[in-house]
């Protein structure tokens, strides 16, 4: 009796299907954009780290994340490389993204200021998905929220699918700088964490953009 009882066990072990959170992400194509780039280095405000090498740090870790849920993650760089912005939306738009998160940090002559931001091109196709990755990092990060707005790019102006440029923190400022430079890699997985929760959010509601959200936030410091 014993035995058959754990037969009944194993049986239903082996073939239960086991849940999967971020099943929703298989197969979707998402296209990751580390800004700047080759001679363009972005913020060079954090002595060590050029805004360019962290942006793609960051971004090389949502793609670890989305391709070990099964998503298609594909990148507009994945080296020191300059690219236009005509690169990059053609990149996306060959390359049939369903989504492009263009991955920033902040600068600014004052090493105090710190913030979040999101920003979208127009607002029935970016917008709410701009929002969706908002709320996430305006919730995880622990810097203040300052909130999304318009911002013409040719990047989120001409790809063709829902696209953000996520403004994710200020490297600029001293605190922000020492966590990147800190050599944990810490900083740059939180930030990515949170980047891949706004995506699998997105994804896990079948969203489709139709310029909802709140209003936008300051503009783009």
């Amino acid at each position: 009796m014993r035995r058959l009882l754990l037969a009944l066990l194993l049986f239903v072990f082996l073939f239960t299907p086991t849940a999967n959170s971020t099943s929703h992400l298989d197969s979707h194509i998402i296209i990751l954009d580390p800004g700047h780039g080759g001679s363009d280095k972005g913020s060079t405000a954090c002595q060590g780290l050029t805004e360019a090498d962290a942006n793609l740090e960051i971004a090389l870790l949502i793609r670890d994340k989305l391709e070990a849920n099964g998503a298609d993650a594909k990148m507009t760089r994945t080296g020191d490389a300059t690219l236009s912005n005509k690169d990059r939306y053609d990149f996306a738009n060959n390359n049939g993204g369903e989504v492009l998160v263009s991955v920033h940090l902040n600068g600014s002559t004052n090493p105090d200021t710190n913030g979040t931001m999101g920003l979208y091109g127009k607002q029935g196709k970016d917008k709410k998905f701009t929002q969706v990755l908002h709320q996430r990092l305006a919730a995880e990060l622990g810097v203040p929220d300052l909130g999304i707005t318009n911002f013409a790019s040719g990047v989120l102006l001409k790809s063709n699918m829902p696209s953000t440029i996520a403004e994710t923190v200020f490297i600029s400022n001293s605190d922000e700088c020492a966590k990147l430079t800190d050599g944990t890699g810490i900083r740059q997985q939180q930030i990515s964490d949170s980047l891949f929760n706004g995506i699998s959010d997105w994804f896990s509601q079948g969203q489709t953009d139709d310029g909802g959200g709140p209003p936008p936030g300051k503009g783009k410091p």
